[in-house]
């Protein structure tokens, strides 16, 4: 009996002991790491306020000032400001020193500012935040002083990152999101230099491999290639001065066969002259991103990015096109493709009679979109009131009115009504205009706006994104057989045969109407709606709790109409909540409530049943 008990007694001290080893361990304060504001505050304007509803947290004050004691810094060091919300240009001052400005970015990140070797004082000292002329709402803390260079604070620890096609083992360019575990971007440094694009959390990637040096702590290491894939992700514990290896597969969720993957609004701070993306990293995030055709629509100028890409050996990976966004004060259009040498459009024109031909007539075009046509620039809105009637469809300017698309979706320039741009669209369909709607991101910037977070697919053969048939791409444009995607897609077939931008003419007595709905596992769909001639004719709510691919396939039987009618399909979902694909705010708000949706839409399939051929 006695070495029965003592028996259980050792196993019970061996199992607590095993326990204590495993037991989850918090990181070890780096003693060179002082928090000077420990909470998180809310800064900006009371009244108008910027947004509500989506954060609890009091409005503090108009700008943020932190008293704190320290000691004079002989050696240059740092300042940790975890920031979220910050669209506009907030000053950061300490002792009446700019230290520069916050990172220009809504998503809840850290960002790192330098100190001057003596820019601390001994005993009390001051750090200011500044706000903008415009109102922006945003939420600061923790902040901390960091006594080491950038280059020393982030040399903590090494992950080693590796990320493959799960269906081959092929190597993949691919975009990398690290987060503490409260879901804020880190700041980190990646190597190799020249095959990586870094910003706070993010590291896009050649050919799927990076080395990421960060501060000891423990992380959440996610990889993804954009809508057509899923994620992946792996905790990771970094240790001083430790190194550790880190593999992750991909695996490809949404069949897009037959579809051309297109972001036709793109720019680079190369050529456009502002956001923060150089041609070298743009390459990057098109490929990691997982595009197939990018159109070059840098601000009045023809740019090229084929020779960027077989500089970065990605020339296989995607197809590139030279076009341009012809920006006027009477509205900015994307023209695609153009021809090399052709002339560049006066961009002073603001009449679209001579603007839309001149366009139109420049070598190589084929396809005009109208961009974000609801946004104000110069205080004119292409959409808007005073140019548009919206409950009509008739355009003030609808003799001029020659083009081949519109934005209904520009990721990088959201709406705060996300249907609002298809109910333009609709009401310009029922005056006669045959408008392709489509999808896009606008994007300047590394990861402030993904590329390819709105998109277009396009129906044409997409087996070698190399050697796209770019004339079917066009058409594609022109008869509407066009897809748009906002992190969901959408397909429309009417009596097992008619497809998007086919015309049906004269059908029987009812009509067998299919929608099927695609997104990746990390995206949801909880709705669908069939739209005939702009009003919604069926609805179904989807229970989708996460599955990759096909999410829903619902089938309509719906008489025939009495009139020439378009059939189009909408389905959305609540927006992702993850650092890892966030939705941008509006960014011409009309309301201070903001719901992120993701969105995948169809183009028209045409009934025609005689009236007014």
């Amino acid at each position: 009996m006695r070495h029965r008990i003592a028996f259980v007694v050792s196993l019970l001290v061996l199992l607590v002991a095993i326990t204590w080893l495993l037991r989850p361990r918090r990181a070890m304060e780096d003693p060179r790491r002082v928090v000077i504001q420990a909470e998180a505050v809310r800064i900006g304007p009371e009244s108008p306020r910027e947004w509500a509803g989506d954060n609890p947290r009091p409005i503090a004050g108009p700008r943020f000032e932190k008293a704190f004691t320290a000691k004079v810094n002989a050696e240059a060091g740092l300042l940790s400001i975890c920031q979220e919300g910050v669209k506009r240009n907030w000053g950061v001052f300490l002792n009446d020193r700019k230290l520069g400005t916050l990172a220009t970015d809504e998503t809840s990140l850290e960002h790192l500012l330098g100190i001057p070797a003596g820019a601390l004082r001994e005993g009390e000292n001051l750090l200011r935040l500044e706000p903008p002329k415009d109102p922006d709402d945003i939420v600061i803390g923790p902040i901390a002083l960091i006594g080491a260079t950038r280059g020393e604070w982030l040399a903590g620890g090494r992950v080693n990152v590796v990320v493959t096609d799960a269906a081959g083992g092929a190597a993949l360019p691919c975009r990398l999101t690290v987060t503490r575990p409260d879901g804020t971007l880190v700041a980190l440094e990646a190597s190799p230099e020249n095959e990586v694009a870094v910003r706070a959390g993010v590291v896009y990637t050649r050919q799927g491999r990076a080395t990421l040096s960060l501060p000891a702590g423990e992380y959440l290491v996610q990889a993804g290639r954009g809508f057509e894939w899923g994620l992946a992700g792996a905790k990771v514990r970094v240790e001083p001065g430790g190194s550790r290896d880190l593999a992750l597969s991909l695996v490809r969720e949404v069949d897009t066969s037959g579809w051309v993957a297109v972001d036709s609004h793109i720019h680079t701070l190369t050529h456009s002259g502002h956001g923060d993306a150089t041609l070298r990293e743009r390459i990057l995030t098109i490929a990691g991103e997982g595009i197939e055709l990018a159109v070059a629509t840098e601000h009045n100028h023809h740019a090229d990015y084929a020779p960027a890409a077989a500089a970065a050996g990605l020339q296989g990976e995607f197809a590139t096109v030279v076009g341009n966004e012809v920006t006027t004060k009477q509205g900015h259009f994307n023209a695609f493709p153009i021809a090399a040498g052709a002339p560049v459009v006066n961009h002073l024109e603001t009449d679209w009679a001579k603007l839309l031909p001149a366009i139109r007539a420049t070598p190589g075009v084929r396809v005009i979109t109208l961009n974000h046509p609801r946004d104000a620039h110069s205080g004119f809105v292409p959409l808007g009131e005073a140019e548009f009637n919206a409950a009509t469809g008739i355009h003030r300017r609808a003799a001029d009115f020659k083009i081949d698309a519109i934005e209904v979706i520009t990721s990088g320039a959201m709406q705060s009504d996300i249907g609002l741009l298809y109910r333009d669209w609709f009401a310009l369909l029922k005056q006669g205009h045959r408008i392709s709607a489509v999808g896009s991101s606008d994007s300047h910037d590394v990861t402030r706006f993904l590329l390819g977070q709105g998109r277009t697919y396009v129906a044409a053969p997409d087996e070698d994104p190399s050697r796209i048939d770019l004339d079917r791409v066009w058409s594609g444009y022109e008869e509407g057989r066009v897809r748009v995607s906002l992190g969901l897609l959408a397909d429309l077939r009417v009596d097992g045969k008619y497809g998007i931008g086919d015309r049906v003419a004269n059908p029987g007595a009812s009509l067998k109407v299919e929608a099927i709905v695609s997104g990746p596992s990390w995206t949801r769909a909880d709705h669908v709606a069939l739209y005939a001639n702009g009003e919604v004719l069926r609805e179904e709510t989807i229970d989708d709790r996460g599955r990759a691919g096909e999410k829903a396939r619902v089938t309509w039987e719906i008489p025939r109409p009495d009139k020439d009618t378009f059939l189009v399909v909408i389905a959305t979902g609540p927006g992702p909540t993850g650092a890892f694909w966030p939705i941008p705010r509006p960014y011409q708000p009309s309301s201070p409530v903001f719901t992120p949706r993701v969105v995948g839409s169809t183009n028209p399939v045409w009934i025609e049943v005689g009236e007014n051929r």
